[in-house]
């Protein structure tokens, strides 16, 4: 019988993310855990409701009856919780989750939370301006949903400080920054050999393909053995078909399917990059998830377009005068005098600090 219900708008299958890092944390703190998957729609076919996917997690699919961005007024919103609600409690009973049950929420449009868990503690997790990636902004469905999920949970985290003040007009939220997974290990060989920019994560809209061409320019004048290597998934195919019409067009520029960080050529990586643009949900952007990771590895970044992103002396910022040239010859010039900084502030983001923060009475599975 799990302990913890961790309620989310994923699914489990996919990259991990938060959700899932903040699962096996607790997971490794000796606690059970049933994962619920973002609602499916009515039509679609779920082989498997309930799936144990491991000794301490189950994973379970609801139904909503609304796509999320169509909840734009009040009726509808309300009608969908009646569905939803009704879904959610079908699969608590089945997994015999109860008031002892902690729940921690991922989902800023589950407004109707405490219905499901009157007693329960709630600890919801904001990981993403939801506000800024409405479709219809002018009806104001999300903003209304997001406040009565903060006002109804117990506690609220939140990934960046921007996001911490917009939501403490409804409560009062803390910083939740994610933290090191992979363990930090010192980068070996010749900082001359390296000579690869590598952006690892989702490839979506978030890329800006100027700065893509500013960054392969550079190399192109820097000689044919310098590159641009972009790996990670995509959700939507055409948006993977889009972008990778913009990116090849570079003859330096190599596109891969996802790939565990340990299997890439990391010995041969000067940076890594974030090429973003000024979209204005990448703009309370503070620590992505894939930071640490690559951190872990000893690499410097080379950023745009998020303006909260934390500031380190190993994170350069291109949109802040620093010239693309300029950034590249910093990170070869002080690769290895990095070091130390990179990994006193992963050992400032770890594990435990974040179990700490959550203050879930460790597990007895």
């Amino acid at each position: 019988m799990p302990d913890i219900a961790v309620i989310t708008n994923s699914l489990w299958t996919e990259p991990p993310r938060l959700r899932r890092q903040v699962t096996d944390l607790l997971v490794s703190d000796g606690h059970r855990v049933a994962f619920f998957e973002r609602p499916a729609m009515p039509w679609v076919n779920v082989a498997k409701p309930v799936e144990r996917v491991s000794e301490a997690v189950t994973v379970a699919r609801p139904r909503c009856l609304i796509h999320p961005q169509l909840r734009i007024v009040r009726p509808l919103a309300e009608l969908n919780a009646l569905y939803a609600a009704s879904s959610m409690r079908k699969l608590m009973k089945q997994l015999g989750i109860g008031p002892a049950t902690t729940v921690v929420n991922f989902n800023h449009d589950i407004f109707f939370i405490r219905r499901l868990f009157p007693s329960n503690r709630i600890i919801t997790i904001i990981n993403d301006d939801f506000e800024s990636q409405a479709r219809f902004p002018r009806f104001g469905h999300v903003t209304r949903a997001l406040r009565q999920t903060c006002m109804d949970s117990d506690e609220v985290h939140a990934v960046s400080t921007s996001l911490v003040e917009r939501l403490g007009a409804w409560c009062t939220p803390k910083l939740f920054l994610p933290w090191a997974v992979r363990p930090y290990r010192a980068p070996s060989g010749d900082v001359a050999q390296r000579k690869t920019l590598l952006f690892w994560g989702s490839i979506d809209t978030a890329i800006d393909p100027e700065v893509v061409t500013r960054l392969a320019d550079e190399l192109r004048r820097r000689g044919p053995d310098w590159k641009l290597m972009f790996v990670g998934p995509t959700r939507v195919a055409r948006t993977r078909e889009r972008l990778a019409s913009e990116l090849l067009r570079h003859p330096n520029v190599t596109l891969h399917d996802s790939t565990p960080l340990d299997q890439l050529p990391l010995d041969d990586v000067l940076a890594a990059i974030i090429p973003y643009g000024r979209e204005e949900w990448v703009k309370s952007v503070m620590l992505a998830n894939k930071t640490l990771a690559l951190l872990s590895a000893g690499l410097p970044f080379i950023i745009t377009g998020m303006p909260n992103f934390i500031r380190k002396p190993f994170i350069l910022r291109l949109d802040e005068c620093v010239g693309v040239g300029e950034a590249i010859d910093a990170c070869r010039r002080s690769f290895m005098t990095w070091q130390p900084d990179i990994e006193a502030f992963l050992s400032a983001h770890d594990a435990q600090s974040r179990l700490n923060q959550l203050g879930i009475p460790r597990g007895v599975a």
